[in-house]
């Protein structure tokens, strides 16, 4: 069995490319799996191991949650051969490529969000000045959570710069590279960027925006637009496609960046254009309950407030893109709120028998004494007298009849926010599901409510949190208002790991310091999609 550096050892091959062999390995000091790459012997020459290594020491210094960890890099003997290795993260799930051969084209919310955390990944190495330079289904690979991992930094980089300094040569991946790439020009991070657009095309539609022999395909990249992806059959909102078109622009001063590119992918990847019915409106508008006066509510209103971005939709009247902001949770707690209440009870209760010993005094003096005008202050308190005086009994007002006097020294309880915000609380808990975001998701709840579970990982465990891949909604979140509480009515199509699933129900909100909290799921209903 094969020893690389005196600790790695080569379990079984993975897979093999023109460049180089991938091997299941196990680090036998750390005791776990690795995937360690192997360059071919016939490309190991001085120059090429040198840069091979260089490279894998720059990919090190990578350290971001959707790039592939580069462990160790080295030089050993196998097979009678030095051979240059480079050791990264074992990660179990296959690649993109794969999850589109299994499963076919992917629904916009799950390629927005795949997209997003790959776009963020080319963005954190662009600061740091690496271009990936062969960004392609193959090379993003999914964990065991469905998470996109970013691998092979710096190695095509590497063997491109030989290549060059020795016949001009191209090597790279000619489906996704982009046009300066496939003629020889400089390569800047908007090369990655184009080749980014490339993997989510044939994510989208099924196959790269080009076909064709080699040469075929090279020439296409240079002189001929795409199709837009739709036409491909794709099922995507205009707003997507015309981002995935800029990536694919011939000038790579035309395209976003990849911080650019980040951006609008993760707000798409939380809200479809069809999420939000044109006639979820005027359906409010004509009497369901919880509505008064004329303005728009519920999700009408929070589409007219956040919806600013372009029209979305293969068919029918233009709709808005809302891009729903991450929130900031306050933690709050009744119970400290009910102590302060009492705390404040008991000082006015001191206050008021104070005020009273004052008035009656060592003389003997009695209320007795007070004016009819002072009976009526205390009789209707609150109320100034005319003659701009304090009412009696201190500061607040009050007397032993009554401490707290009328005049709110007791904390006001937060009002109830608007109904909209309990619809987006409904909204955002199943797009953070679909993240598998167990601290925002946790932190929605109702102190009851995580009382009554104990613990986040309990409510992890219990949502199943960890094999969501996505979700969308088949009827938006719709609520009613009364007092402190609100009602709120979905349904939503919920994808893991081992099956989809319907769910529909209602969410009961409670109103907690200003804030809506999920607090039970009321006439819940799960049917296997």
């Amino acid at each position: 069995m094969d020893r690389l550096g005196g600790r790695f050892v080569l379990v079984r091959e993975l897979g093999s490319g023109g460049m180089s062999r991938v091997f299941l390995g196990r680090d036998e000091v750390l005791d776990r799996p690795v995937a360690v790459k192997i360059l071919h012997p016939d490309l190991d020459d001085e120059e090429s191991g040198a840069l091979f290594r260089r490279e894998g020491r720059m990919a090190a210094s990578l350290s971001h949650p959707n790039i592939v960890p580069v462990y160790d890099a080295g030089e050993d003997m196998m097979g009678g051969h030095e051979v240059s290795y480079i050791v990264m993260e074992y990660v179990p799930c296959g690649h993109l490529r794969g999850l589109i051969d299994r499963r076919g084209t992917l629904p916009e919310t799950m390629l927005a969000r795949i997209g997003a955390d790959v776009a963020a990944a080319l963005a954190h190495a662009h600061e740091r000045g690496i271009v990936h330079r062969d960004v392609k289904p193959q090379n993003v690979l999914l964990d065991e959570r469905d998470n996109p991992k970013l691998t092979d930094f710096g190695i095509a980089r590497a063997l491109d710069t030989t290549q060059e300094s020795r016949a001009n040569s191209y090597l790279g991946t000619a489906a996704y590279s982009s046009p300066e790439q496939l003629q020889g020009h400089r390569v800047t991070p908007k090369s990655d960027v184009y080749s980014l657009g490339a993997t989510l095309y044939h994510a989208a539609t099924g196959g790269p925006p080009f076909a064709g022999s080699p040469i075929e395909v090279a020439n296409q990249h240079i002189l001929k637009a795409p199709d837009p992806p739709r036409e491909r059959g794709a099922s995507m909102g205009a707003g997507l496609e015309a981002l995935m078109l800029d990536c694919l622009a011939k000038d790579p001063e035309g395209r976003p960046d990849a911080g650019r590119v980040h951006e609008k992918l993760r707000e798409r990847s939380g809200a479809r254009g069809d999420a939000f019915p044109v006639g979820l409106g005027a359906k409010r508008a004509a009497g369901s309950p919880g509505i008064s006066g004329s303005a728009p509510s519920g999700l009408g209103a929070l589409r007219q407030r956040l919806g600013s971005m372009g029209s979305r939709g293969v068919s029918g009247p233009p709709e808005k893109t809302v891009s729903l902001p991450t929130r900031t949770f306050r933690s709050g707690s009744r119970q400290r709120a009910a102590m302060a209440a009492l705390i404040t009870g008991v000082l006015l209760l001191l206050l008021a028998g104070a005020v009273a010993w004052a008035m009656l005094g060592p003389g003997g003096e009695t209320t007795q004494t007070a004016n009819n005008g002072e009976q009526a202050r205390v009789s209707d308190a609150g109320r100034e007298p005319e003659n701009g005086a304090k009412p009696e009994g201190g500061p607040s007002g009050g007397t032993a009849e009554d401490p707290s006097g009328g005049g709110g020294a007791a904390e006001e309880p937060e009002p109830a926010p608007p109904l909209e915000e309990a619809e987006k609380a409904v909204y955002d808990m199943y797009i953070d599901q679909s993240y598998r975001r167990v601290d925002a998701t946790w932190a929605a709840l109702s102190e009851r409510l995580q009382e009554e579970i104990g613990s986040r990982e309990r409510w992890a465990e219990q949502e199943d949190l960890y094999t969501f891949t996505y979700m969308d909604y088949i009827s938006p979140p719709e609520g009613t208002a009364s007092g402190e509480t609100a009602r709120v009515a979905f349904e939503a199509r919920l994808d893991h790991e081992w099956g989809s699933e319907i769910l529909s129900g209602t969410w009961v909100c409670v109103n907690e310091n200003g804030e809506w909290k999920l607090d039970r799921l009321e006439d819940e209903t799960r049917t296997p999609a």
